[in-house]
């Protein structure tokens, strides 16, 4: 028998009973401040249950279902930044006007080195693209499309903060290009697998997409893609935007339907000045025609199994300026317009759409100038905010302020604890995981 050990706590001989023995260690547990044995055994089994169901939470999120899981968005305007023109100002002008104009991200339709290069430490988003003419080779072979990121990207990544890389734009526009339709999703993917086995991870790419590939756009509900596209480009598109976590952009114009159908379609519907619903749709009131158009594109999306990809609008706007039998083409309609646009995108908290309510919808105006060597209707020079000269054509309020807010935006993130369909995201599970395993109150 050794002596003492603490108060009347003794070791016990090895003749003890085993009762009697459990007694005395958990008696000297105590004196020395450590956990019962029961509490150890409570604490193992519980963080055992608790790695089982983060276990089983992680299949769940990470089911080919379930595979677009969206990091949150800075909550900023942006702008399509076209230079169809020999009298705008220089790359380094326009990158001050557009912070002046209070923009946080800038969509550019090419990969020209001096003007990726301008936005270096400029703090601003740059989405890049390229011509439809690029996409056969690039989805032809895989070699050209690691070139293309060693040559577009690599050169001014980071110090240009590149997000996006769109592959062609309207591609479904034009008959005669249809021969390039197979070629779209090889070339994604072998952009995408460049950018993944460089590191650059943080890149998305995507395509730009017109309005016109739905063959039908109402009830919003009704939306469906054109027969042609539906299962040979859309749905193997989205299923790799969906895979990649990765938006479909999206050139989308309330304008356009409202001056292709005055007769159906009000002005204010048009415009955002609505104050009535204008459009019911079972469950869901609508009363702009941006929702509308959006929803029923996700419609579209829904019909072919990908209706989770979020959505970019990646050009909206509204004409300052058309021919004499062009109707509602004035500055105080684009003024309206693109004001109500800002307000829509970057509200905090985000609105949405009736679709998909508190979703942020990245939206880039339509452009930052009037670019005078456009070609077609007179509309097509005069969609800038700004004239050749950096004077505003009207006033724009970003961030609370006329002409001059920061790039900064709206201010603010989309939740990075939300997927877009709404269920919980791998950060906010492993959260909920740790809660479990420290406090211990399954």
């Amino acid at each position: 028998m050794q002596g003492e050990v603490g108060g009347d706590c003794v070791e016990a001989s090895h003749t003890k009973s085993s009762m009697e023995m459990k007694s005395i260690v958990e008696c000297r547990r105590s004196i020395f401040g450590l956990p019962r044995s029961d509490q150890v055994a409570n604490f193992l089994n519980r963080a055992i249950v608790s790695t089982i169901l983060y276990v089983v939470m992680l299949r769940f999120l990470t089911t080919p279902a379930m595979a677009a899981t969206y990091a949150p968005e800075a909550r900023t305007m942006g702008i399509n930044y076209g230079r169809l023109a020999d009298n705008i100002p220089s790359h380094a002008e326009s990158v001050k006007l557009i912070k002046n104009l209070g923009m946080g991200r800038v969509r550019i339709f090419d990969s020209d080195g001096p003007t990726i290069e301008a936005f270096a430490g400029s703090g601003l988003e740059l989405t890049i693209g390229m011509s439809n003419l690029d996409i056969t080779a690039l989805g032809q072979d895989a070699n050209t499309a690691d070139q293309w990121i060693a040559n577009n990207v690599v050169p001014y990544y980071p110090a240009t903060n590149i997000t996006c890389i769109t592959v062609g734009n309207e591609l479904f526009t034009y008959p005669e290009q249809a021969v390039i339709w197979p070629q779209l999703v090889p070339a994604i993917k072998n952009l995408y697998t460049s950018l993944q086995t460089r590191g650059l991870t943080r890149i998305k790419v995507s395509t730009a997409v017109e309005y016109s590939i739905l063959a039908n756009s109402f009830p919003p509900s009704a939306g469906v893609f054109r027969e042609e596209l539906a299962v040979a480009v859309m749905k193997p598109l989205l299923q790799q935007l969906d895979t990649t976590s990765s938006y479909l952009y999206l050139n989308v114009y309330p304008y356009f339907g409202w001056s292709g159908n005055t007769a159906d379609i009000p002005l204010d519907y048009a415009l955002f000045t609505r104050d009535s619903t204008f459009t019911v749709d079972g469950q869901y009131e609508y009363k702009n025609l941006l929702d509308a158009q959006l929803d029923a594109m996700v419609a579209a999306m829904e019909a072919v199994g990908y209706g989770d990809v979020r959505i970019v609008v990646s050009e909206t706007g509204w004409p300052t300026l058309g021919d004499a039998n062009t109707l509602g083409a004035n500055i105080s309609n684009a003024q309206t317009y693109n004001n109500n646009l800002v307000k829509w995108a970057i509200t905090n908290p985000t609105k949405g759409t009736p679709k998909r309510p508190g979703i942020f919808v990245p939206t880039f105006i339509f452009a930052v100038y009037n670019e005078k060597d456009k070609p077609g209707p007179t509309t097509e020079r005069n969609w800038g905010l700004l004239y050749p000269s950096g004077k505003p054509v009207y006033p724009l309020e970003v961030s609370g302020s006329s002409g001059g807010g920061s790039s900064s935006g709206g201010g603010g993130y989309d939740s990075p604890l939300k997927t877009c369909n709404g269920r919980p995201s791998v950060l906010s599970l492993t959260a909920s995981f740790f809660g479990i395993l420290f406090n211990l109150r399954i």
